[in-house]
């Protein structure tokens, strides 16, 4: 193992800090932001969004826009407009929208098949397929290349259905890989068709791994909601977590590998996976926990016999939060090659 001296604890907590601040003035603007952009698509908008759903679509708008879309652009040394950005909030509310069209069952698969498709000629059912059409045809009218942005909408979908395979317990390791994988990164490729400046390869040989951990992290945090619902993914079904640690190593190296190879300037590469990594940092955190308190389990049922508070790491306390940054700049040095 190899690892590279180039990103101390004082920039980590730098700029860590700086996202902290940031994240707490983004909830600020969308608070006072969204209210307009919704009343124009969606009159009643009020009684359509709860609270509840606002908090949503301020996670989904936090997450691609720290992590992807603003992440690469200031990787690349470029600056989202304001058309980039308002894009970037519409697909927040449309995301949460057209992912509760597969969970909630509202409509079929040749049903959203046919919205993604051809959106102009689709007659909606219900209150939930229009609003997401009202809102997928305001973003085909704004973004800069329409027919890749339904291509990756339309791998969205196909990923989608896949995941329903996780509701049987059946599925296959290498299966639960692969609907992990891809259906976060096709969802991560679909706000970069967002973007005036599409990702090169490059740069995406990077996203598909990053995009494979921040699934990973996700279910990582989520055994305890998961196992409840009875769905199925590599942490509570498999349980092996030494695989999945190492795992979260051989990504991270190659992620690493990839861009320090990339022509941009030091700092922004630096910035880049910090940010990138803090993620993941949870993640592996999340496993470390798993793997203490599943000791002696070996079935799911024995599984949700443990409590919430066991099965879901806890970042608040000022200990973890040290923890984690000694994890992020393990993840953002880490070079296995």
């Amino acid at each position: 193992m190899r690892k590279s001296p180039s990103v101390n604890n004082i920039r980590i907590l730098g700029c860590m800090l700086v996202m902290y601040r940031r994240i707490k003035k983004q909830e600020r603007y969308l608070k006072s932001y969204l209210p307009g952009l919704l009343r124009a698509i969606v009159p009643d908008y009020q009684e359509t969004f709860s609270a509840k759903d606002v908090k949503r679509i301020t996670k989904y708008w936090q997450l691609a826009l720290n992590l992807v879309c603003d992440n690469v652009y200031k990787l690349t040394g470029k600056k989202l407009s304001e058309a980039e950005h308002k894009s970037i909030i519409l697909l927040s509310v449309f995301g949460p929208l057209f992912d509760d069209l597969f969970d909630d069952h509202i409509l079929n698969y040749e049903q959203i098949t046919s919205l993604v498709t051809a959106p102009e000629e689709y007659k909606a059912i219900n209150k939930n397929d229009r609003l997401a059409k009202d809102l997928y045809l305001e973003l085909l009218r704004s973004i800069p290349r329409r027919q890749q942005f339904i291509e990756h909408l339309q791998a969205v979908a196909h990923w989608q259905q896949e995941s329903l395979k996780q509701l049987n317990s059946d599925i296959s390791a290498a299966e639960l890989q692969e609907i992990t994988y891809k259906k976060s990164y096709y969802a991560v490729l679909l706000f970069c068709s967002l973007l005036d400046n599409y990702p090169d390869q490059k740069i995406l040989e990077i996203l598909y791994p990053a995009a494979g951990l921040m699934q990973l992290t996700n279910d990582a945090f989520d055994v305890w909601k998961d196992v409840h619902k009875g769905v199925y993914t590599l942490p509570n079904l498999y349980r092996n977590f030494l695989a999945l640690k190492q795992l979260f190593l051989t990504e991270t190296s190659t992620i690493n590998h990839h861009l320090w190879q990339l022509p941009y300037p030091a700092r922004a590469k630096q910035t880049f996976a910090i940010i990138i990594h803090s993620l993941h940092a949870m993640g592996w955190m999340s496993l470390e926990q798993l793997q203490q308190v599943t000791v002696g389990v070996t079935s799911i049922e024995e599984l949700k016999q443990l409590s919430r508070k066991e099965l879901v790491c806890d970042m608040d306390s000022f200990s973890q939060q040290l923890k984690w940054l000694r994890h992020i700049r393990t993840f953002t040095n880490y070079i296995d090659k």
